[in-house]
């Protein structure tokens, strides 16, 4: 059922990647605000594919590294580096765009990139628990890793660090000339970098419940494997909770 079109807080700017092949993500990005009722300006950003020589060039080397140690040299290793500095640079090209355009933040999406049915009312609460405190980036999805500050800030949002993924976050401007000076020399992935190098360092946070997850039975177009589902009690139960909660059914 398609819900009447309304705005969304954090909707302001909203750029969604998307291979120019994929026309078929693009689709269905459109179809699930569509039902969403998402009222936003909303636009289609053309995921950049690196040419295949890319892979030999010096600029690569630190991230190639990385994704050995990670990895493994293993005969995927070309195309995976060659992916991850597209998915970078696609990212990078959002936030060159965010900062040329003056727009105070963006919301980049990735187009494999599912949202909670509940997702308005819980974004409406963190509108009103963010009023009149500062911060730098803002994730509606995403996975926590042990290391990082882990804090209740308030009823919907954590005051996390080492946050790790990148198909559903925001960007405050404060952050774009550092991110535009810092990302490509780091040889990270660019959701590592900011989990590893940027949030340490900055007032990140994470939306309670989660309220965007990549879809399922679909193919990655970096990792080039297909996500299957994986049932986990708590969380099946956490996300029915958050439907009741917030009366999402």
């Amino acid at each position: 059922m398609t819900q009447v079109a309304e705005r969304w807080p954090f909707f302001e700017h909203v750029q969604v990647i998307n291979l120019d092949s994929r026309t078929d993500r693009w689709a269905a990005m459109q179809a699930q605000f569509e039902r969403m009722g998402v009222n936003g300006n909303i636009q289609r950003f053309s995921a950049v594919r690196p040419p295949a020589d890319i892979v030999e060039q010096p600029q690569l080397t630190g991230l190639r590294d990385f994704l050995k140690r990670v990895d493994g040299d293993s005969e995927r290793l070309a195309a995976k580096l060659r992916s991850t500095w597209g998915c970078t640079q696609s990212h990078l090209g959002i936030i060159r765009l965010a900062q040329a355009s003056g727009w105070p933040h963006v919301l980049i999406l990735e187009d494999d990139c599912e949202f909670e049915p509940y997702s308005l009312p819980v974004l409406r609460r963190v509108a009103r628990q963010m009023q009149s405190h500062d911060w730098d980036m803002l994730y509606l999805g995403g996975t926590y890793k042990k290391g990082g500050r882990l804090r209740r800030f308030s009823a919907n949002l954590l005051d996390a660090g080492r946050i790790r993924l990148g198909h559903a976050y925001l960007v405050h401007e404060r952050l774009y000339q550092r991110i535009l000076d810092e990302a490509e020399g780091s040889g990270l992935p660019i959701d590592w970098y900011y989990s590893e190098i940027l949030h340490p360092e900055v007032r990140s946070f994470l939306v309670t419940p989660v309220l965007a997850y990549q879809r399922l039975l679909d193919m990655s177009d970096i990792e080039a494997v297909e996500r299957k589902p994986e049932f986990k009690t708590r969380k099946a139960l956490r996300r029915l909770w958050s439907r009741i909660r917030y009366a999402a059914f």
